[in-house]
């Protein structure tokens, strides 16, 4: 949400954090604020989650039972649902900031994200920094999609991944097509798996997947 009306700026929960105790509502799925950007907005010394809402009707009565101060909607949610919130939150009498991790400006020059660091979890090592992907010690060549998939997968381990969580990390767009993404999983199965039945991604129709690193030993 940038630049939206009835939205403050960064800076402006900047001060409002420095000037005390601030109480947080999140809104969207749990999996939603595991990204870096969302972990620089919503942690701190003096930051306290004290609600949160898994729709905007939810967070509508969590506004009005609870003393909150600011709103960190995920990016799940489009322009045309976001609007209507913040009409009807402001015109219940909700003055306090309004965010999403968009808001939040880019990590600085010269600072090494996260995404940089080598993963070692089950039978997956994945050396990010030259995208090289190993499964029990054998190297297993990846297309660009694919190692992008494997990586986020990797840092979300045992994890229940939904749809919308997935295509906003892969394409930027959670309403993006869902074939799409089965397209990719089922090509990434290829790579990775030895049976036909999966063991390292599993399907959890209606939601999404898990990734499980580490399966059971083959009978």
């Amino acid at each position: 949400m940038q630049a939206k009306q009835n939205t403050r700026t960064y800076e402006a929960f900047r001060r409002h954090r420095r000037a005390g105790q601030v109480n947080l509502l999140l809104i969207g799925s749990e999996d939603a604020f595991k990204n870096q950007a969302s972990k620089r907005l919503i942690q701190g010394a003096h930051l306290s989650v004290v609600a949160r809402s898994s729709s905007l009707l939810e967070a509508i009565a969590c506004l009005e039972s609870k003393a909150i101060d600011l709103v960190v909607l995920s990016r799940e949610y489009r322009e045309e649902e976001l609007k209507p919130f913040t009409f009807d939150a402001r015109r219940r009498g909700f003055a306090g900031l309004i965010l999403q991790p968009a808001d939040m400006p880019g990590p600085a020059p010269g600072v090494k994200e996260e995404d940089d660091q080598p993963i070692q979890v089950g039978d997956f090592f994945i050396e990010t920094s030259a995208r090289r992907v190993w499964i029990r010690g054998s190297e297993t060549q990846c297309k660009p999609k694919e190692f992008e998939l494997l990586r986020f997968l990797c840092r979300h381990p045992d994890e229940l991944l939904s749809y919308r969580a997935l295509l906003e990390k892969l394409w930027g767009d959670p309403a993006a097509s869902r074939q799409n993404l089965r397209g990719l999983i089922r090509d990434v199965r290829a790579r990775i798996e030895t049976t036909e039945n999966p063991r390292y991604i599993l399907t959890h129709r209606q939601f999404g997947y898990r990734f499980v690193p580490s399966p059971n030993p083959l009978p």
